[in-house]
């Protein structure tokens, strides 16, 4: 059956107007909701996806008004993020909007987007104080990673930090499940560090020594260097907090630019 041209253009503009009359349907139930649920929906969306974060956005009035809501930037997910690399020079429009929305997220308490700023001005020297304050921040709203990062800082620092810091690090390696923890951690860290230079005297000078004492080691060669595995694992039983926290300042001084 051939349909003629006319005909085809009826249906499409019933086509349209039944789209029109479901979404004007699904906005009114929608409104009927209480504004702290559409919030909490919202903010779940955003945990999930930058992207499905959008489309809730755009998918009709009452979701873009509540999508600007301080809860829903603070429970954003930042995986949709990645670091920016200054070294491939992307286009200032992109930085432009990328840091925007970063900022709003680390102005209302986004965990994620504190530690990130936070680690990168530390390392780089930039307003060093204030960067230690973000990291601070981070880790108070839970964030593991920002507890790590103090913990080697504290090291560096030397003096009664570095035994503080020593005991922080050895403590996130007790358990099995804790040393997996610590090993994302520490990857997050030089993935950050391997985008920038670090320009911090503090931890750009002589590498810390921790454990004094001459403990029995399984691997010939010292400490493993950048093992993504469990391979260290092995010899955690031949380790004190000291050899622990040893063996994390190698594999961030590892990755230093010199």
């Amino acid at each position: 059956m051939v349909i003629s041209r006319h005909a085809r253009k009826i249906m499409k503009r019933r086509g349209r107007k039944n789209n029109k009359l479901i979404k004007d349907n699904f906005c009114s139930s929608i409104e009927s909701l209480p504004n702290e649920l559409l919030t909490e929906i919202v903010a779940r969306v955003a945990s999930f996806s930058f992207k499905s974060y959008i489309n809730a956005k755009l998918s009709c009035k009452v979701f873009h008004e509540v999508a600007n809501e301080r809860y829903v930037y603070q429970n954003a997910t930042l995986v949709d993020f990645p670091l920016l690399n200054l070294w491939l020079k992307p286009k200032q429009e992109k930085i432009n909007k990328i840091t925007s929305f970063l900022e709003l997220c680390r102005e209302c308490g986004n965990t994620e987007a504190l530690y990130r700023k936070g680690v990168m001005d530390l390392f780089r020297n930039d307003r060093p104080e204030l960067a230690l304050e973000l990291v601070k921040r981070a880790a108070k709203g839970g964030h593991i990673g920002a507890f790590y990062v103090i913990g080697i800082i504290m090291v560096f620092m030397g003096g009664d930090f570095k035994r503080k810091g020593v005991i922080l690090i050895g403590n996130m390696k007790k358990t099995r499940p804790l040393r997996k923890i610590t090993r994302e951690c520490r990857k997050k860290l030089v993935k950050i560090l391997r985008n920038i230079w670090v320009l911090n005297p503090l931890v750009y000078g002589e590498r810390p020594t921790c454990c004094t004492i001459q403990h029995q080691r399984i691997r010939k060669n010292g400490w493993p260097v950048d093992s993504d595995d469990e391979d260290e694992d092995k010899d955690i039983y031949f380790r004190c907090d000291a050899c622990n926290c040893d063996a994390e300042i190698a594999y961030i001084f590892a990755v230093l630019r010199r």
